[in-house]
């Protein structure tokens, strides 16, 4: 695959998760429960990725269902304090915070892995701090929402998640890993919605309950399934530190759609959050040691 088209693979696979936030936002907005929505959600993945995989996964070994299924809580566990945080706070807030897990990873290395740290990567981290302070406190009465919260706890199981599946994807079919994945985490998704209330009421007879069901149906083949697989493609034909930047641009697509589409509120402190946030995620993927030599290459 030409680089240029897993680039911009990518970065569709960022629009669509950045566009995922709104979507679950008005799902909640309209009544359902962020367990109806996290079942309906990653139901419907499930079933997409058993349908195109089905070879794959007939010949899979118990070494790839336990990892899978080991993963998936770590999943769950992200997307449930997540999508519970959305109920609490804005869309463009939880794209935001949630881009937290990103300086997350380098800390849980460090203390699983006794790997130093660079001060970048440091100075990456605190960017993205001051970037989530500037967007979710109220300095006027000096509060935290319980939403935003609730999403930073989120981030940090999803860092948990995303150091485990670098370990075990090395190992086994991310395929085949994602299935069980996704099926773990549909049982625990239904088995949270029935403590809660059971299925979403649903009127076929009215249109707009109709259309909370697709979105929540369509944000769950494309952002739970087409996501990850855009994601597993992209990353094959890149870099490992340009696959995570393009990824990551969720956390812009987020709140602008957000903004833009459904009248998130937006100020200069807001502004300079998501561009301190950036910026961190930025630094915290790059080398500059290895941009600075090869500017030193090009001009000698």
């Amino acid at each position: 695959m030409n680089r240029n088209l897993a680039r911009i693979i990518l970065i569709t696979a960022g629009f669509i998760w950045g566009l995922g936030f709104m979507i679950n936002k008005f799902v909640l907005d309209s009544g359902w429960n962020d367990a109806q929505l996290l079942f309906v959600r990653f139901f419907v993945a499930t079933i997409a990725i058993f349908t195109v995989f089905h070879k794959r996964i007939k010949k899979t070994w118990r070494k790839t269902i336990y990892p899978g299924f080991f993963l998936g809580i770590f999943l769950y566990l992200g997307f449930l304090f997540q999508t519970w945080g959305l109920v609490h706070t804005t869309a463009s807030n939880n794209a935001l915070i949630t881009a937290s897990y990103i300086f997350m990873m380098p800390i849980i290395i460090y203390f699983a892995e006794k790997k130093h740290v660079k001060k970048q990567t440091i100075f990456a981290g605190i960017l993205v701090v001051i970037g989530i302070s500037l967007i979710s406190v109220d300095f006027k009465e000096l509060t935290v929402a319980f939403g935003d919260v609730l999403t930073f706890v989120g981030a940090f199981f999803y860092a948990f998640h995303i150091y485990f599946l670098g370990k075990k994807s090395k190992e086994q079919d991310p395929f085949v890993l994602m299935a069980f994945q996704l099926l773990i985490f549909s049982v625990f998704a239904f088995l949270m919605m029935m403590i809660r209330g059971g299925f979403p009421t649903i009127d076929f007879q009215s249109f707009d309950s109709v259309k909370v069901l697709l979105f929540a149906a369509l944000i769950g083949f494309f952002g739970s399934f087409i996501g990850f697989v855009f994601q597993s493609v992209g990353q094959k034909n890149t870099y490992e530190a340009e696959a995570a930047i393009l990824i990551s641009t969720e956390s812009v697509f987020g709140p602008v759609l957000a903004i833009i589409f459904y009248n998130d509120p937006m100020n200069e402190l807001i502004i300079l959050g998501i561009i301190c946030v950036f910026i961190g995620i930025v630094l915290s993927e790059i080398s500059l040691d290895k941009v600075k030599l090869k500017y030193k290459k090009m001009n000698t």
